[in-house]
């Protein structure tokens, strides 16, 4: 597991084929008892750089 400086736990994980309704799913985790913050980022970005294991780098919407 992976372990904050103050002891806090991180889930990190692979959704394969995507999350249907991320916004749903980030207000859901929003309200559970002791989640600290999620990685969801709702209308927050309008693109990302995206690196790979192999050192392939792609950029997806409006990333620069």
């Amino acid at each position: 597991p992976y372990e904050t400086d103050n002891g806090n736990l991180i889930l990190d994980l692979i959704i394969d084929g995507g999350i249907p309704d991320a916004e749903d799913l980030a207000c859901r985790l929003s309200q559970v008892p002791g989640v600290l913050a999620h990685g969801l980022f709702i209308k927050m970005a309008t693109g990302v750089i995206v690196g790979t294991p192999s050192g392939e780098i792609r950029i997806l919407g409006d990333a620069g």
